[in-house]
């Protein structure tokens, strides 16, 4: 397991969340890793949700409760704090994996030419069972800025509570343009970053988010509209690779084959080596 020597700084924004938050703060304060800054931004709750922050106030290096103008609002209050070497955020329904800080640090440290990271995609449902685990798609960087990683497209898209990325991939965020958001701020933050990095997968469990009915992510159609305003024009190539990428996502996924295409950017654990090839 790597020393603490890398910074982590994970966001929590909420409102409103007493049924959850507590499930979700815990799966942050124990982690097996110890250099962690735990950051809260409240909406203003009112249904005890300030309460259960309170009892965790020990553990948190920073919280405030106070009203915003949405989630990417509330985010770019929490990322103004952040002064760690690696930044996530999950929202006060997502859950991480107790060794998530630990493997994600091991793996950096490891390829310190790698900006960014993620896990398995997992989903959970309303009483915290694993009901989903699976093996992401290689994510091509000329696709995400073209926009193809969502739903509309039939494409996986990027789960944000299981990937983490080193806080200098924040320096050309338009601040004011991802606050602005009201659904696709976190395609917008991963467009940005992939104008820098390359997106790299490791075959772990980091973290996973909670299907439940009636999240903003369920209004699909908004949710293409605020990407399109951002992304950049498809061409006949674009769409050939689209399908290229998504027939071999399809037939191989999870598969030795597919690890070894995009080898260059999906890691698996080396048990021989003791660390991620």
């Amino acid at each position: 397991m790597a020393e603490p020597s890398l910074k982590f700084s994970v966001i929590t924004v909420c409102y409103n969340a007493a049924d959850t938050l507590e499930e979700t703060i815990n799966s942050v304060v124990r982690q097996t890793y110890g250099n962690v800054e735990y950051i809260i931004v409240d909406g203003g709750s009112t249904d005890g949700t300030i309460d259960i922050i309170k009892r965790y106030a020990d553990k948190i290096a920073y919280w405030v409760s106070e009203p915003d103008n949405g989630m990417y609002d509330a985010l770019v209050k929490g990322f103004s704090r952040a002064t760690g070497d690696v930044v996530c955020w999950i929202n006060a329904d997502d859950l991480l994996y107790e060794a998530a800080f630990a493997t994600v640090a091991d793996f950096l440290l490891q390829n310190p030419e790698i900006k960014w990271v993620k896990g398995y995609n997992v989903v959970y449902n309303e009483v915290s069972q694993i009901t989903s685990v699976d093996t992401p798609i290689a994510v091509s960087n000329r696709l995400l800025k073209k926009g193809f990683y969502q739903s509309v497209y039939r494409m996986p898209f990027i789960q944000q509570e299981s990937t983490f990325w080193r806080r200098e991939l924040m320096e050309d965020l338009d601040i004011d343009r991802f606050r602005s958001f009201k659904l696709a701020g976190d395609y917008y933050l991963w467009y940005t970053f992939a104008k820098r990095a390359q997106l790299h997968f490791i075959s772990s469990y980091l973290g996973g988010w909670r299907r439940i009915s009636g999240q903003l992510s369920s209004d699909l159609r908004s949710y293409t509209a605020e990407v399109n305003s951002f992304t950049e024009r498809k061409t006949p190539f674009d769409w050939c690779c689209y399908i290229v990428d998504k027939m071999l996502y399809s037939l191989f996924r999870g598969g030795s084959i597919y690890r070894r295409i995009y080898h260059h950017k999906m890691h698996v654990w080396n048990v021989a080596r003791h660390r991620f090839m």
